[in-house]
């Protein structure tokens, strides 16, 4: 049965999630957020470059999960010894997909990250419209953000973005192909309310908390300077580092520990690891930090932590300046900038603003960032774009609407 006859017959439409990751982390935590309402309205398969706690999750929600081999956008890569092994485990995977096109005839493809090297690619493997989820907002020149974008652009249908700076980077990136198009959609990520996380005591110490994986743009290392020149001028604070590092980063952990230790700061900062329960992460804590040294394209951290009740401090601008209310929620705090960090964080000693920052907080990341209203927003571009397709074979035109 084709593709357009299965959607004649009302069936489900097959939908096909391209994953580079499955470790629980930023884009994989939001995909999970989604997935059940995803599963109630499409046939899904999921190909994983990795496996992780996400590929549990996937398969007991009844999707169909596949694993293939590494083809995550990774710097090493892009190196003499990385880049021919890095196309042979594409060109495994397109082949992979290929099998799949020809045994579900996907209506659609849903790529959860543009740090996915199978993108240049995919229409090698499938013919299936393509939505991209752009998250991140990639640290390189804009020379290589136009190149790279405008491939992106050529390969997708419909761009979703994870906030309105993401939105105003890719199309800063393209130009004025993407200006006004209505293809570029924002949907902003969703978090589970849950339970209130309770604060530890209002007697010092200031519990901190900062959840992320250990890599050099998510400013760890600002934070361990904050909690430095706060702990010279006298405040009693403790940082809690939450998250781990991938192999190639396992240098900055060593180097933050060790600069921990230098500082005379060891019983100052303690070190979690990662945890998959996101409510163990803001138990007991009085605000959260997101001390990135690039934009973040939304942060779920921001949203989790207010959605449990906490005031945020974050650097920007970016994603965080959708979800923060200045003054309000918490504070926005220039990049790079440690003396920032410690006024911001010096203002919420007090129990009281805490208390009703946090409040506020909560109200509002329920508000605007929850799950139902991100998988809603999410599912509807999906089906909208089916219809679309098959709109587009009804009348006989079938061109890409990515072209």
């Amino acid at each position: 049965m084709s593709r357009r006859e299965r959607r004649n017959e009302r069936e489900a439409p097959t939908l096909l999630i391209l994953m580079p990751s499955a470790d629980g982390y930023g884009s994989d935590r939001a995909l999970v957020a989604a997935l059940d309402a995803i599963v109630e309205r499409f046939d899904v398969t999921i190909v994983f470059a990795a496996d992780g706690p996400l590929r549990t999750e996937a398969a007991r929600s009844g999707a169909t999960v596949v694993m293939s081999p590494d083809w995550a956008l990774r710097r090493r890569f892009f190196t003499p010894r990385g880049i021919v092994p890095a196309l042979a485990r594409v060109g495994r995977t397109v082949l992979l997909v290929r099998r799949l096109d020809r045994q579900h005839q996907f209506d659609l493809v849903y790529a959860n990250t543009v740090a996915n090297a199978m993108l240049p690619f995919v229409h090698l493997a499938t013919k299936a419209p393509v939505v991209v989820h752009v998250r991140e907002v990639p640290r390189t020149s804009g020379r290589l953000n136009s190149v790279f974008f405008g491939l992106v652009d050529r390969v997708a249908a419909s761009l979703i973005c994870n906030s309105t700076s993401t939105a105003a980077f890719v199309e800063r990136s393209v130009g004025a192909e993407l200006d006004g198009d209505p293809r570029v959609v924002v949907v902003h990520d969703g978090v589970e309310p849950g339970e209130v996380a309770e604060p530890g005591p209002n007697s010092a110490p200031l519990e901190i908390v900062c959840v992320g994986r250990i890599h050099p743009q998510k400013g760890q290392g600002v934070m361990i300077e904050a909690l430095r020149l706060a702990t010279l001028a006298g405040h009693d604070w403790r940082l809690h580092v939450r998250g781990d590092a991938l192999p190639e980063h396992q240098w900055l952990a060593d180097e933050l520990r060790l600069k921990v230790a230098e500082a005379g700061l060891a019983g100052r900062v303690v070190w979690h690891g990662y945890e998959a329960d996101t409510t163990a992460l803001y138990r007991g804590m009085h605000v959260a930090v997101v001390p990135s040294t690039w934009p973040e394209g939304f942060s779920l951290v921001a949203a989790e932590a207010q959605a449990a009740g906490l005031p945020v401090v974050a650097t920007g601008p970016g994603g965080p300046s959708d979800i923060i209310e200045e003054g309000v929620t918490g504070r926005i705090v220039p990049f790079g900038d440690p003396a920032a960090f410690v006024g911001a964080l010096a203002e919420l000693e007090d129990a009281e603003l805490r208390r009703s920052w946090g409040a506020a907080a909560r109200s509002r990341a329920t508000e605007l960032f929850s799950t139902e209203r991100y998988a809603a927003g999410l599912v509807g571009v999906l089906e909208s774009l089916v219809q679309r397709t098959a709109g587009s074979s009804a009348d006989g035109s079938g061109a890409p609407l990515g072209s």
